[in-house]
């Protein structure tokens, strides 16, 4: 485990470095004062795209609502889970740690009855779900451009791609499968706390699995919804710049940035990878690169701003944690 935190400690300055790198050489390449006039002139579009999030994060909450079995749902309030949504979210996106800090936060945060190993389990299952929910959206996605001839895929590009899904898919199967697994013996004897402690998270998440397989879907379709409800976003950014842009298009352009998100899961803030990866896709499909700079910058000031806000939820949430022990 050390040696796994010095290397990501030692391999983060060099992401953030080339992230930032690559979005200078991007906005100099678009000239700065004409990517300045176009943010200048999105002007009130903010005041509608910023609270355009909400519906995304109700989506998900919904997602995560169906993660727990049905006599447990009833123990969280609807508000709360979207609250912790968004405060894990917000640790997810502002740290360097690949999407998953916030999943450690959700349970602690969560109030209600329900017990921590519940809290626990529906965390996990929900982070499932929503990684299988991505990689169904992407793939249909991918899907669909293909049989359109809506976008060129170069060979190299194509391969990446495909690697890329296959592998989280992939990654997503074995970790589903180690954790309904007994653990080795080899493990129980090394790490007989960890085995303990995790056994009744295991056991929960087995039962859900096992009896509850019409929630899982249900769980999966209410992410990708999530996901799907993104092409809304990039439509409504793009009218307000001045392009007009087909429920079509915009669809398939929210495919593509998920494939970028997924690829570069492991940068912090999406440094870099936003703004270069919507230059690539507008231009893939015929559309202007510097729009596509502009939209991305506009979408990485909405993510920069909800992810300030959920990580001041859950520092207010420490915040008041503290205090009755400090009582």
């Amino acid at each position: 485990m050390n040696a796994l935190r010095r290397v990501r400690d030692a391999f983060t300055p060099i992401v953030l470095v080339l992230g930032a790198a690559t979005f200078l050489y991007l906005l100099w390449s678009f000239d700065p004062r004409k990517v300045w006039d176009q943010i200048s002139g999105f002007g009130w579009g903010f005041a509608a795209v910023l609270p355009f999030q909400i519906c995304d994060h109700t989506l998900n909450a919904f997602g995560w609502r169906l993660a727990f079995p049905p006599e447990s749902s009833g123990g969280a309030r609807f508000a709360d889970l979207v609250r912790v949504r968004v405060a894990g979210d917000g640790v997810n996106y502002l740290t360097p740690s690949a999407n998953v800090a916030g999943e450690f936060v959700r349970p602690g945060m969560l109030p209600g009855p329900l017990s921590m190993e519940v809290k626990t389990t529906s965390v996990l299952v929900a982070k499932v779900t929503q990684t299988v929910a991505q990689v169904f959206f992407i793939l249909s996605g991918l899907g669909y451009l293909l049989h359109a001839h809506l976008f060129q895929f170069p060979g190299r590009e194509a391969t990446l791609g495909a690697f890329g899904v296959g592998g989280i898919f992939f990654g997503i199967v074995l970790g589903v499968s180690l954790l309904l697994m007994e653990p080795p013996a080899w493990f129980a004897r090394r790490f007989p706390q960890a085995v303990e402690s995790s056994a009744p998270v295991r056991a929960l998440l087995k039962s859900y699995l096992r009896r509850h397989p019409l929630r899982l879907l249900g769980s999966i379709a209410f992410f990708m919804m999530g996901y799907a409800w993104g092409a809304a976003e990039i439509w409504l950014i793009c009218r307000f710049l001045g392009l007009r842009l087909s429920a079509e298009t915009a669809l398939s352009i929210e495919f593509l940035s998920n494939l970028v998100d997924a690829l570069a899961f492991w940068v912090p803030a999406k440094l870099g990878t936003q703004e270069g990866g919507k230059v690539a896709i507008f231009a893939g499909m015929g559309l202007s690169a510097a729009t596509g700079f502009t939209v991305g910058l506009i979408r990485h000031v909405r993510e920069v701003c909800w992810a300030g806000l959920g990580l001041g939820l859950y520092a207010a949430h420490k915040r008041r944690s503290r205090q009755p022990a400090a009582a």
